[in-house]
């Protein structure tokens, strides 16, 4: 293999519109679907199968999703889900995380969009909790990523900047 570019871009085009039109159904009709179901124990055994030794074409893998994967999911894209702390999902933010996915922006540095709409979302909310304009900050992927880091950040207050390498002093 040469290249990691699909071998047929038109089947790889009608697999993502079958994709996006089966995803959007899915939220369409989700409010009559059950908010969680239990996952068989012939399902979780697939889930145990040796690393496969080639390849496998992502319509296989897409029948795999659709058979083992997605009625068994958490549930928090249904209405009636009421647990647990991360965001219900949205059809929007579905089609948002498909954009996000092929720009697969790294917002660690450099000189691209990617941080310039970090900084424009952090700044809108700050505007909305009536932050000062200076207000900084970085998006996270989760409430335990927000957690952990807003940790070290008391850490860091607290203690200063050196207690990483001395730990705390008395002050």
């Amino acid at each position: 293999m040469s290249s990691l570019d699909p071998e047929n871009w038109s089947a790889l085009r009608a697999l993502g519109h079958k994709m996006l039109d089966d995803m959007v159904d899915h939220l369409e009709t989700i409010r009559s679907q059950p908010v969680w179901q239990p996952m068989p124990p012939d399902v979780r055994e697939r889930f145990k199968a040796p690393l496969p030794t080639q390849g496998t074409p992502p319509e296989s893998l897409y029948e795999t999703f659709t058979a083992d994967i997605k009625p068994y999911v958490t549930g928090n894209t249904h209405p009636r889900f009421m647990g647990w702390v991360h965001g219900g999902g949205t059809p929007v933010s579905m089609l948002a995380e498909l954009l996000a996915g092929a720009m697969n922006a790294n917002c660690g540095g450099r000189d691209h969009v990617g941080i310039a709409v970090e900084r424009q979302v952090i700044a809108w909310a700050a505007q909305m909790l009536g932050m000062p304009v200076s207000t900084s900050g970085v998006l996270l992927t989760d409430s335990s990523m927000a957690n952990f880091v807003a940790v070290l950040c008391a850490r860091y207050k607290v203690l200063g900047d050196d207690a990483r390498q001395h730990g705390p002093r008395d002050k």
